[in-house]
């Protein structure tokens, strides 16, 4: 039995304290900051958590560190932290979501 990966998401996010906004998006619906590096996007679809890969990357120049969750059960809820250092920090972004099947 092979597992098959599919793409289910993919944008180029713009974050900073003026808000999140996509300047490319492929299946996520909307995105909103909660504060400095802290954000949440919604995919298109639920989608079982335990089935999902995330790769996010900083967009800029400055050695951040990003994590990203997806939200356990049923669900299309991902948050996305950024820190500089030990800092919360905002910083535009690329993510790429893939649904393991």
């Amino acid at each position: 039995m092979s597992d098959k990966i599919e793409l289910v998401a993919a944008a180029q996010i713009n974050a900073d304290a003026g808000g999140i906004s996509f300047r490319s998006n492929h299946g996520f619906n909307t995105a909103s900051r909660g504060g400095a590096g802290s954000y949440v996007l919604h995919l298109d679809d639920k989608h079982d958590g335990h089935k999902l890969a995330i790769q996010v990357t900083a967009n800029n120049t400055t050695s951040n560190q990003m994590q990203a969750a997806v939200v356990t059960g049923d669900t299309r809820s991902i948050t996305v932290t950024n820190f500089s250092g030990d800092a919360l920090a905002d910083t535009p972004f690329y993510i790429l979501v893939y649904r393991i099947r």
